[in-house]
């Protein structure tokens, strides 16, 4: 296995900035990023001799390709996309049973694949990263919230590692059709509280369009509720639809659907990149355990919510219904 990157946050030397050799990325970074060569050797200056002197911060990569993670998604503001990596090594940290001792080749992982509960549909003409999640897909009296969290995070890491799904961001598409009530009660609104906050906050990702199909009376109560904790911003960008076929009509992502979708894909196919993007990438999701936070020296702010109270509610009353 090719070895996890180097984590000194002091090194000897660093690596330089390379443009993406996409044209249409190019020009998105820079219409939409302002990444322009000056600016990103400035930003990468300022954020690598923060890093340094930051004493909170123990180990950490300071790759120019790893950087770029959080100067993209921030725009390059080097003091926002500073506060987002100290966030996110903080996050890493206060949740290891999300996010600690990953590994892609553990039998379960393998089993979620072959569920195609998530399916990567590849980038569509704007060169947005497109996926499909089906949660009816997914066994989840087997694979439990804690799965599903480290299982995205994999695929999390392997799409951070790509800087075109960095430039173009993320178009997600979830298909609820015959989805049971269980499959929403198994998240405490505490669980969702905190994802969305490790999610919106110290993840670097740009969620561009969210399509939401069949979703059930009682998963819009939850979906309501979740909304509420999320930006004005992506709030904005979620659409809902009756059914697929008023997805489909809607839109022009068919051609990338799977072929029982009436599209053009090989769902074996997208299962089988997937499986090749998580292999490919195992060595960056195992050495994410290398990098190291003194969490009491860390910003006082980063602390998303914690509080049992959350547990009321819509879902809070789905958790205490028998769902056998």
């Amino acid at each position: 296995m090719t070895s996890a990157p180097e984590v000194d946050k002091c090194p000897v030397e660093y690596d330089s900035y390379r443009p993406v050799d996409s044209a249409l990325h190019r020009q998105i970074a820079r219409d939409e990023l302002r990444e322009e060569p000056t600016i990103v050797e400035q930003a990468l200056r300022q954020m690598r001799e923060w890093i340094a002197k930051n004493p909170s911060i123990l180990a950490c990569r300071t790759d120019a390709p790893f950087l770029l993670r959080f100067l993209r998604v921030r725009k390059f503001s080097h003091v926002a996309a500073c506060d987002t990596l100290e966030r996110f090594l903080t996050m890493r940290q206060r949740f290891p049973a999300w996010y600690g001792q990953l590994d892609p080749s553990e039998p379960w992982v393998q089993d979620v694949i072959d569920s195609e509960f998530l399916l990567p549909l590849g980038r569509d003409e704007k060169g947005r990263t497109v996926f499909l999640m089906r949660y009816p897909n997914l066994d989840i009296d087997r694979h439990d919230v804690v799965r599903q969290i480290r299982f995205f995070t994999m695929v999390f890491e392997c799409l951070f590692e790509d800087a075109l799904f960095g430039i173009g961001g993320l178009v997600l598409l979830s298909d609820y059709s015959n989805v049971t009530m269980k499959a929403f009660a198994q998240w405490s609104l505490t669980e969702i509280r905190n994802y969305i906050d490790c999610v919106t906050k110290s993840h670097p990702i740009r969620i561009k369009e969210v399509h939401v199909m069949n979703l059930p009376l009682f998963g819009a109560t939850v979906g309501e509720w979740v909304m509420s904790c999320c930006s004005e911003k992506l709030r904005s960008r979620l659409k809902c639809y009756p059914s697929v076929d008023d997805f489909i009509q809607k839109t022009e992502l068919k051609g990338m659907l799977p072929t029982t979708y009436g599209g053009k894909q090989d769902a074996a196919k997208l299962k089988q990149n997937l499986r090749d993007m998580l292999d490919r990438n195992k060595h960056i999701i195992v050495g994410l355990d290398d990098m190291k936070v003194d969490e009491k020296r860390a910003t006082a702010s980063h602390h998303p919510c914690n509080r049992a109270d959350l547990d009321t509610g819509a879902v809070g009353s789905f958790r205490k219904l028998n769902l056998d």
